[in-house]
């Protein structure tokens, strides 16, 4: 007998035994009430902010928590600034200019869930790109090198700090998804406990289905990209965004 039947002959032996606990000899159907979450997250839409914004810290990410959307606007500016003054500060060598420094990739403005965007950025000199169509070659090294991204969320798990991004017209994944920062804005309605507390209310509004076929892309973002050798040594930002920022807002 092989080493291989051997274990086979192990786990079948084992499996027949009548008192084992598990599996059990007659499985009830699982039900929404009986379904069990691997993780679970409680509390007023403020304290998932903040759990929310704590998984994300543990993932190399970062988080703001703001009472109005008016606030979120100015933080998101803010942020902004930041960013571009460390890219200035970080600079050595010659600098290549691009023509798209000043750029912030992003969804069109009427789809984020602030108002008021894009005059407020053009009056600090910089610009929103909305791409519309990202299937040529011209189309995508009009957008190469923006460094910035900003997009809204379809939903944020607080128990794990991801966040659910929907594309659609108007709203292309390429702003959470190619910069070196994003930064996503997430309203407290937005905010679930886990992934199934969302899935349960979409499946009791009917609309499950419409939600998926109605995108061209559903991704799921936890924390910034990711990639570690076999000796588990992290690298940041190798195929994607090398920041995630949150701002949240009621």
């Amino acid at each position: 007998m092989s080493a291989r039947d051997d274990i086979l002959q192990q786990l079948r032996s084992t499996l027949a035994d009548q008192e084992l606990r598990f599996p059990p000899p007659v499985a009830e159907p699982l039900t929404a009430e009986s379904r069990m979450t691997v993780t679970s997250a409680r509390g007023t839409p403020l304290l998932l902010a903040r759990r929310f914004g704590e998984e994300l810290e543990q993932l190399h990410g970062s988080y703001e928590i703001v009472e109005t959307a008016t606030e979120a606007r100015l933080t998101l500016i803010n942020r902004l600034v930041e960013w571009m003054e460390q890219d200035e500060a970080d600079r050595t060598g010659a600098v290549v200019e691009t023509g798209q420094e000043k750029s912030v990739l992003t969804w069109e403005p009427d789809l984020l869930p602030i108002s008021g965007l894009g005059p407020a950025l053009e009056d600090m000199n910089l610009k929103l790109v909305a791409p519309s169509d990202l299937t040529s070659s011209e189309s995508r090294e009009a957008v190469r090198f923006i460094r910035y991204g900003v997009s809204g969320v379809e939903a944020a798990f607080a128990s794990t700090g991801t966040m659910l991004v929907a594309a659609k017209p108007g709203a292309s994944r390429a702003a959470s998804l190619l910069p070196f920062y994003h930064l996503a804005l997430i309203s407290f309605s937005q905010l679930y406990s886990t992934i199934e507390s969302w899935l349960a209310e979409r499946r009791q509004s009917k609309d499950l289905t419409d939600i998926v076929r109605g995108h061209a892309n559903l991704t799921l973002i936890t924390g910034p990209s990711k990639s570690a050798d076999i000796e588990m040594n992290l690298t940041l930002g190798v195929h994607g965004p090398r920041f995630v920022h949150a701002i949240l807002f009621d």
